[in-house]
């Protein structure tokens, strides 16, 4: 779905006073307006593909609300419907909630909640068409069912592992915990010419040094005591395929000198054997940290990481892609509910603000245990605290002085966190954007510095 289309809100009401005075209102905040009197003529322009808002009034001729309702959600359940009530139909409002109804508002319509309640509904269906067509991609370009999102960083590195695929070399994957250093790997393999070939995946921090010669290398029968069969190595056993070898950095050094002959050699002898047995493989080694601090912390013999480093990537954490959050965590959603047959209950203006401000230090694991705890109902277990927005130090100063310097500090802070968006950071401060402008301009915040969004 192209990123760039325009969505539209649907309004439809017998009430022509009140359609022209709705669409007056959302046309003058720049939306795509369009209007029906009736909802029978209204349906054939609904698909499961409709990129926007229904608005709907419960009580018409023909065919009500409710019917319309129904044929939508089986049409497509995601599908935000937002109900018009009027006096007295309070009942049928809360019918319509639970038959999946987005939400519904009381005549007369309240031009503030309705913009509220419609920039989240919009959202909520831009986001759910997103996560459906990186789903529907994965024939053309598998690569976004693997790497999800949006962000430049994510664009940037779906390029990067794209054009890795089909090279025949060695290379390192950096990145902190959880932000998917197997799946890249993964990726490398699945979509490249050794596809067919196994994949091998090590974990090099879980092996104690005692047994990594024979883990790597296999060993035959009667090599030493206990061997009483022939054990066939990580080197063999990847032979044709990929070698991923993750947390290189936990390998003992002694055996980092084995590897390297191994790779420079191309060949394997199993312990107790005088036959080397050639190797066709390529090896994806993941480390966290910078290589060069990992060498000078004697965690890398220099030299394996020049043979190991003849091309790399850097996996970027989820705080440094931002926008990807709230995609990443539906797209874990709706793999949960799949996965538990549940159904995705709706993200609230306090999970969404959470998401965006949390620090995710356990990057896109850490979401992907949050999102599923989400969906079995379990409560949110915050590995930390979001970003301080402590009061700031105040010495000789007045109250309202101190209520000031502080509410500066939390504004700059919101900003910080949502990356300089202005259109989140009035999201997560739960203020209109107008007044937020207002906030930065007493507070000689400048827009100009920050406002991305324009």
């Amino acid at each position: 779905m192209s990123t760039a289309q325009k969505q539209q809100v649907m309004l439809i009401d017998d009430d022509q006073d009140l359609l022209e005075e709705i669409a007056d209102t959302l046309e003058l905040e720049g939306h795509n307006v369009v209007t029906y009197a009736r909802a029978d003529l209204a349906l054939p322009h609904i698909t499961s593909q409709f990129n926007g808002v229904i608005v709907c009034d419960i009580r018409m001729p023909k065919m009500t609300g409710l019917e319309l309702l129904d044929h939508c959600t089986q049409l497509d359940s995601k599908l935000p419907i937002i109900m018009i009530t009027g006096h007295g139909q309070v009942a049928e409002a809360t019918m319509a909630m639970k038959a999946g109804a987005y939400d519904f508002l009381e005549k007369p319509v309240a031009p503030d909640r309705l913009l509220t309640t419609l920039s989240r509904a919009l959202e909520r269906r831009q986001l759910a068409l997103e996560v459906r067509a990186l789903k529907g991609m994965v024939g053309e370009n598998d690569l976004s069912s693997r790497i999800v999102g949006n962000a430049p960083e994510t664009n940037q590195l779906r390029e990067q592992v794209a054009a890795l695929t089909d090279l025949n070399v060695d290379l390192i994957v950096r990145g902190e915990t959880g932000t998917g250093k197997d799946v890249v790997a993964r990726a490398l393999h699945d979509l490249g010419p050794r596809k067919a070939g196994p994949f091998v995946a090590v974990n090099c921090a879980a092996l104690p040094e005692t047994l990594v010669d024979s883990a790597f290398f296999g060993h035959e029968r009667g090599a030493f005591t206990g061997a009483d069969q022939v054990h066939v190595g990580y080197f063999e056993a990847a032979n044709g395929g990929t070698l991923f070898l993750d947390e290189l950095e936990s390998m003992p050094l002694s055996f980092q000198v084995r590897l390297l002959r191994v790779l420079e050699n191309r060949e394997v002898t199993r312990l107790g054997s005088q036959k080397s047995l050639p190797l066709d493989l390529r090896v994806v080694a993941a480390v966290k940290g910078e290589l060069d601090d990992l060498v000078e912390e004697s965690k890398l013999r220099a030299d394996l990481v020049y043979r190991l480093n003849i091309a790399s990537l850097e996996i970027p954490p989820l705080r440094a892609r931002r926008p990807d959050i709230e995609l990443l965590f539906m797209h874990f959603c709706e793999r949960a509910a799949a996965l538990h047959h549940r159904t995705v209950p709706v993200l609230n203006d306090e999970l969404r603000a959470r998401l965006s401000r949390h620090n995710w230090p356990g990057n896109v694991r850490e979401l992907k245990n949050t999102a599923e705890r989400f969906v079995i109902g379990m409560p949110l277990n915050w590995s930390k605290a979001e970003p301080d927005v402590s009061q700031p130090t105040i010495v000789d100063a007045g109250l309202d002085e101190a209520v000031g310097k502080f509410e500066k500090s939390y504004i700059e802070a919101a900003i910080a966190a949502c990356d300089g968006n202005i259109t989140q950071t009035a999201a997560l401060l739960d203020v209109p954007r107008k007044k937020l402008y207002l906030r930065m301009k007493k507070y000689q915040i400048e827009k100009a510095e920050i406002d991305t969004d324009e």
